[in-house]
């Protein structure tokens, strides 16, 4: 059973229970639930009425004592005043995990026995320390059975003290985290920022303390446990000297694990509440339960001494560079003290790199982390432990092979890494502790050089953002390192972030400028104030995008509706059955009038967009457009016929996003030419279709608009970037369609939708193919559309128009074919549905030729991706940078984002084993100048000579190749882009290519496809494997290819394929 699943279970209980023994019982209460807190508010309320609650909130700790101890106070009035303040608190951020109702034992109690120092005053204990019947879970599922059997001498002595220890407050999982957030009580927020973390692992005291719900607390620290927190939260916070105070029953998940000092400490709303708390502890009840502990009671003289004090400080420790609030904090300070009459000495710590990593990472870590992730076996993971668990779980040579590939760029990560491999032996375990004592003598005597009675220095600060603190342990370097020096310390707020202090994070680089130091300027940012308001402003354009297309769709509906009451009996099957040719011929002659074809098509995307989420945009002035149509004397090619187009083509006033919300808000100003084309020729234009966010992806979803899914099978994508139109038009509820290409986004969603597309030579038809069920349909769109309105409105598109007698054409063919680019294998069905192709056209007169296109792998790598990619991606990930990036695109995001120089690195060191990955990896890291720029057009342009030349070579008119398939599940596509080579080679040759469906996957493919290795036994052969699985009797395609311009001669030999497979299948039917 998973931890939310306990929790669940576990208040279910608590509920039943509530109801059978009645709120008053404190069976109930043992539970521990915080909202068992309820009753006593009500007893409060009820029992003492007039209690002036705020009163009792506002005194200090110090004040506190002394008004319950003369009378001024009754304990009860205190501790239920602080129950009602811990339950709105916690209510509001988190912050408490039990309550504990012996405190109403405890209460009375108190009232017979002697006043001790924190008489009456409710005190909360952090999680892990013991109180007998709690267990001390750590945020850990394992540890839910395990009650303590005592109390922890802390507990104890604050008992014997008179404090009554009323609730157990959060802490993060397994403690060694500066987040607060578990899977068993979830997160707890920051009381002055709910965006902010209270700091960990004592971030539930931090967070009740700075919220009023309690006057004393009780943590633990081990590097900064309590600082950070009470840094975080604007309280009082005070390490000590490690076994000052007794540590027994203030437990770690990992037993025995003592390489950095773990320190009991206590946490109040000011300097004197801490004094008070010291003294209560170091009394004879301390050292008689802990002999560990030296009996040595606090030193009031010198705590009450006004002798000036030399005080060395340092604002940054040249490991992380404070924040400026930080820096900003201890000059202020250094001051007012100056001022005051003591002596400000500037104090640098020795070796503050060598600490941090050989004597604090490598002695926490010391037995390579195995111990602590064997804590977690079994367990939910909390997301604010995952980054810091990753690392941990990570096998030592990744860790080896990762600190040395960081050496030269991120020095800093990369000692890091190294020092993660933790101690190798017990003879290396023991040089680490003499490295420990060295340093501490040296730092020691550093101190005792200068003379020094104390050091001011910064606390991290200010509070992170949530989601931060788990990236950025290794900033606690202000503070462990005087858990490994075992010296005592304390924390104490002494001002707030100023704007000037904001506008200075905005120049802030850090020591390295690596990526924890740009982690850490955001993690401090006023809750990432500019990215959080732009990510609310983008979600609000979302909503609002998402609010207009539904609005768009709702009028489609009615529309639809209004028109079949007004015109019934209309046979929408007949008209959706008629291929593109017939139903302009109907159209043309009158058969059918454009406004019954228009609504029927309309009717049937709705019910598709509902299914597949394939529609956008409604374009209402598809009806404007009828009634103009009316008016016209002549008819163009295409009359009355409803067309679909992808999003990103310019209609004049809709949006045009490519999927990334960056763009909202943009409406063309004019139609774009193929729009203008298609109105002319008489089309009717009447939705846009969905595509992938940044159209950089060959699957089909977008943050605004969310996932296509293909409409044969709803677990897999349609392909993208034209998914929408794939999808829409396999459907059924289109009959034509755009799409635009540059690698495969029309190719592959017509391979995985099993509909027909051709590739158009670039500058023909202004870049964009149209999409349809068939190939006549294709060639009736290429002759309305190479016509004088494209070749006047745009004068880059050579003016040649369709060419019948080449389409029309019966000649024998010379046609080269390969089932695979020696690039990439592609699944058996593929390379069956070529193979199966070959033959039927040999049999019918053609002559087939073996082609081998040459260097795929260059073409892949050197010539499209690092041309696509020449910024090195930097553009798009600009673009995604203000954006909410979708998670189909996240895989490539992740790519693009490693700096240039690590992926040069990895690079070199996987290319023995993958050195198709080495190439990508390579070919990600774009060029670097104008001269790379003309550089690779050069390459371009010869490795098209290369092609064309063998082509010749074997006098071939045209090419059957294969075409990425079947459709993929959902999820795989940005995983695959290696993948494309088969699409993508003909974007970089400029060659007209086309796609047609010729055959379904068998199970006899589906049994081959189980012994598929691929060509390099690597991740993406296991990928492609995965990603076509279970594909049984979903469309195979083959692609066909010719030279540039010749559109024509392509689509002739689509039509044969067409024309063969078709006649194959009735055959198998028969």
């Amino acid at each position: 059973m998973i931890a939310s699943d306990v929790c669940i279970k576990t208040r279910q209980l608590f509920s039943v229970v509530w109801d059978v023994v009645g709120r008053s019982s404190s069976l109930f209460c043992q539970f521990g639930f915080p909202e068992s807190l309820d009753y006593w508010t009500i007893y409060l309320t009820n029992e003492n009425p007039g209690v002036k609650a705020a009163s009792i909130l506002s005194l200090s700790l110090v004040e506190l004592s002394a008004k319950l101890k003369d009378g001024s106070l009754t304990p009860e009035s205190v501790l239920y005043t602080y129950i009602e303040k811990a339950l709105e608190v916690t209510r509001q951020i988190n912050c408490v995990t039990d309550f504990l109702p012996e405190c109403e034992e405890q209460l009375q109690e108190v009232k017979k026995r002697e006043k001790g120092l924190l008489y009456g005053v409710p005190v909360s204990i952090k999680e892990n320390v013991a109180c007998k019947g709690y267990p001390n879970t750590f945020g850990l599922v394992k540890f839910l059975d395990c009650p303590e059997q005592e109390d922890s001498v802390i507990v104890k002595v604050l008992k014997k003290q008179g404090a009554i220890p009323f609730v157990k407050t959060n802490t993060s999982q397994a403690i060694l985290n500066i987040d607060c957030g578990n899977t068993l009580f979830g997160q707890t927020l920051n009381p002055f920022n709910h965006k902010k973390t209270s700091g960990g692992s004592s971030g539930g005291e931090a967070a009740l303390v700075g919220a009023g719900g309690s006057a004393l607390g009780i943590g633990t620290d081990v590097a900064a446990s309590i600082r950070v927190p009470c840094g975080f939260c604007g309280v009082c916070g005070f390490k000590p000297t490690g076994y000052r105070i007794s540590d027994k029953g203030a437990t770690s998940p990992v037993a025995g694990m003592n390489s950095v000092t773990s320190v009991t400490g206590p946490i109040a709303k000011d300097v004197d509440g801490l004094v008070l708390c010291m003294k209560a502890l170091l009394c004879d009840e301390m050292f008689m339960l802990d002999s560990a502990v030296p009996p040595l009671p606090f030193n009031e003289e010198i705590y009450s001494s006004s002798k000036p004090l030399r005080i060395g400080y340092y604002d940054g420790d040249g490991y992380f560079e404070p924040s400026p609030s930080m820096r900003r904090a201890v000059q202020e300070t250094r001051k007012f003290l100056q001022e005051a009459g003591h002596t400000l000495i500037p104090f640098t710590p020795p070796r503050i790199d060598f600490l941090v990593d050989e004597l604090f990472t490598k002695a926490l870590y010391a037995d390579g982390s195995s111990t602590l992730v064997e804590k977690f076996d079994g367990e939910f993971v909390d997301s604010t432990w995952t980054n810091q668990l990753r690392c941990c779980r990570m096998p030592n040579l990744l860790k080896r092979i990762l600190s040395f590939i960081f050496i030269p760029v991120f020095p800093r990560i990369a000692r890091h890494m190294h020092a993660l491999l933790g101690i190798g032996s017990v003879k290396d375990f023991w040089k680490n502790n003499v490295d420990q004592m060295v340093y501490r003598d040296e730092f020691i005597a550093e101190w005792r050089k200068l003379n020094l009675d104390v050091v001011l220095c910064p606390a991290l600060g200010p509070a992170f953002n949530l989601g931060y603190a788990g990236k950025l342990f290794v900033a606690t370097t202000y503070t462990h390192l005087y858990n490994v020096l075992n010296f005592p310390a304390g924390v104490v707020p002494v001002t707030t972030v100023t704007q000037a202090d904001e506008d200075e994070l905005k120049l802030y680089k850090g020591h390295y400028g690596d990526p924890w130091d740009k982690r850490m300027k955001e993690a401090v940012e006023a809750f990432l104030a500019l990215k959080w308001m732009a990510r609310e402003r983008i979600k609000r354009q979302i909503k609002e995008a998402r609010r207009k297309r539904d609005h768009g769709l709702e009028q489609m509906e009615k529309a639809i509706q209004k028109f079949k009451q007004e015109n019934p009996g209309i046979q929408s099957g007949h008209i959706l059955s008629l291929p593109l040719e017939e139903l302009d011929e109907k159209l043309k002659e009158g058969t059918l009038s454009p406004e019954t074809v228009l609504y029927t098509y309309m009717e049937k995307a709705l019910t598709i967009t509902q299914e597949t989420n394939c529609v956008c945009h409604f374009i209402p002035e598809c009806e404007q457009q009828l009634q103009e149509m009316k008016k016209q004397k002549t008819k163009g090619l295409l009359h009355g016929i409803p067309v679909s187009i992808k999003e990103h083509i310019g209609y004049k006033g809709h949006l045009l996003t490519c999927g990334l919300a960056h763009f909202l808000g943009v409406l063309p100003e004019e139609d774009s030419v193929l729009v203008n084309v298609l109105k002319r020729q008489g089309a009717i234009p009447f939705v846009f279709t969905n595509v992938p966010q940044s159209l950089f992806n060959y699957d089909c979803s977008n943050p605004i608009f969310g996932q296509t899914v293909n409409p044969l099978d709803h677990k897999r994508s349609p392909g993208g970037s034209s998914g929408g139109e794939g999808a829409l038009i396999a459907g059924g509820g289109s009959i034509l369609g755009f799409g635009s290409d540059i690698g495969g986004s029309v190719r592959l969603p017509s391979s995985f939708c099993g509909i027909f597309h051709l590739l158009i030579s670039i500058t023909v038809a202004a870049t964009v193919g149209p999409m349809a069920r068939d190939v006549d349909s294709l060639a009736f769109c290429m002759k309305a559309l190479l016509c004088e309105d494209m070749f006047q409105l745009d004068p880059s598109v050579p003016p040649m128009p369709f060419k019948e007698e080449v389409y029309a054409s019966s000649e024998p063919l010379r046609i080269g074919y390969y089932d695979t680019d020696d690039y990439f294998l592609l699944p058996p069905c593929v390379r069956r549905a070529v193979q199966k192709t070959r033959t039927l056209l040999q049999e019918v007169g053609h002559t087939l030729i073996p082609f081998t296109p040459p260097a795929v792998d260059y073409a892949m790598d050197e010539l499209f991706l690092k041309g696509v990619f020449a910024d090195g991606g930097s553009v798009l990930l600009s673009l995604l940078e203000k954006d909410i990036v979708d998670p189909s695109l996240k895989p490539q995001v992740t790519w693009l984002r490693i700096q240039k120089t690590v992926k040069k690195v990895l690079a070199k060191i996987v290319k023995p084993w993958f050195p198709r990955l080495a190439s990508h990896l390579n070919a990600l890291c774009g060029v670097r100048s104008v001269k790379d720029i003309w550089e690779h057009h050069g390459k371009v342009m010869a490795y098209r000579k290369k092609f064309m030349d063998e082509w010749r070579k074997w006098r071939l008119d045209v090419v059957l190749c294969p075409v990425l398939g079947p459709a993929f599940l959902l999820g795989y596509p940005a995983k695959l882009i290696p993948a494309i080579s088969c699409t993508m080679l003909y974007n970089v040759l400029n060659f007209p290519a086309g796609v047609v469906p010729v055959a379904t996957v068998t199970e006899a493919d589906e049994e081959e496809l189980r012994h598929y290795e691929g060509l390099c036994g690597d991740l993406w052969d296991k990928k492609l494997k995965e990603a076509v699985e279970g594909a049984v009797g979903l469309p195979v395609a083959v692609q066909c290819v010719s030279l540039p311009w010749q559109e024509e001669l392509c689509l002739r030999f689509m039509k044969e394929v067409e024309k063969l497979s078709q006649e194959e299948r009735q055959k198998k039917a028969m």
